[in-house]
This record gives C-alpha cells, sequence and structure tokens, in this order.
C-alpha cells in the first residue's frame, strides 16, 4: 500500500465509531505512549479526542510505529487496527491506575508476510500481517501480570505469555496461550 493509500484508508477510518473499553476523564484525549525496540522511535499520540472518533494525526502517527519497519515504508506502513490500539490504550490506561507510567515497547507490530516468514516460530496466518497484533512489554511490570491484564481487557481478543520476555495481544478471537 502506499503512503497516499494509507492516508486515504485512514481518512476513511476517521469516520468510524470507536468502541473505547475504558473512558478517559472529561476532557482529556485518548492517547496511547508507544516505544519501539528495534529503532527506539517513540510517540505518545492521540488516536481520539472524544473516545466516538477516530483522531487521524494522532492515529496515523501511532500506524507508522506499529508498521514493519524491516521492510521499505511503501510496504510496511498499513493501517492497524483499532481494535489492537484500544486494547494497548487500555492496558496502559490500567498501569497508569496502579502507578506504573511507562511506555508500551513494541517488538512487533505489523509485518509483511517475508518477515513473518523469517520469524521462527510465527504462524503462517499471523495477525500481525493484517494489522491486528502486537508484541510488547512494559518496563517494571512481570510478563504473567502483563499477560493477565492484557487477558482483562474486554476488547482483547487473543493473549500469548511469553515469560522470557513479551505478550502478545490482538485484534481476533478470544484465546489464551504460552509461548
Amino acid at each position: 500500500m502506499t503512503r497516499g493509500g494509507f492516508v486515504a484508508g485512514a481518512a476513511a477510518a476517521a469516520a468510524t465509531t470507536l468502541s473505547l473499553p475504558v473512558r478517559s476523564r472529561a476532557g482529556e484525549e485518548y492517547s496511547l505512549w508507544l516505544l519501539r525496540q528495534d529503532t527506539g522511535e517513540s510517540a505518545n499520540e492521540p488516536f481520539s479526542l472524544d473516545g466516538k472518533t477516530i483522531y487521524k494525526p494522532g492515529y496515523y502517527e501511532l500506524c507508522v510505529l506499529l508498521r514493519d519497519a524491516h521492510v521499505d515504508p511503501s510496504v510496511g506502513d498499513v493501517q492497524i487496527s483499532i481494535r489492537l490500539v484500544e486494547t494497548l490504550w487500555a492496558i496502559q490506561q490500567y498501569l497508569g491506575r496502579a502507578g506504573i507510567r511507562e511506555p508500551i515497547i513494541v517488538h512487533s507490530g505489523y509485518r509483511t508476510p517475508q518477515t513473518n516468514a523469517m520469524i521462527e516460530g510465527a504462524a503462517p496466518h499471523s495477525l500481525h500481517m493484517y494489522g491486528e497484533a502486537c508484541d510488547f512489554d512494559v518496563r517494571g511490570v512481570d510478563m504473567e501480570e502483563l499477560a493477565n491484564i492484557a487477558w482483562a481487557c474486554p476488547s482483547t481478543g487473543g493473549v500469548g505469555y511469553y515469560p522470557e520476555g513479551w505478550v502478545h495481544v490482538d485484534a481476533g478471537s478470544r484465546r489464551w496461550w504460552t509461548g
């Protein structure tokens, strides 16, 4: 997909209604703070200003950060599932209420089929290839605890718990596994 196609798709997505699992306080933006493990890029961007519609500039920046950084941007930039963004936001909100104010460290967001094929143990039809999955961790949070927090979020589909250092969440059907 070209950047122009991405922007056009994002404009269409802007009309989409959100179904946020946890409400932000009145007057606050729905912002998500991400840090890429592999590139060091960071973004703390609002993806909604009212909890009902997508805020395109912030959503686009989050999509860029969740891209496949191993390929040219012409194929690595995609629209990320808003349900996935909502899930990551809900996890971050829960952690914030517990006093943990750290970015979600992204290990893997969107993957092209080529990148997915190079990853040992990756599912052949991984939701990463559709912009519907993210592997991540949060500094100072135990992986099992983080997986349980992810599982408790109503918008979460699948949760994979990888004790060696990350949690997988996706926008697919509801399921749990340990890797």
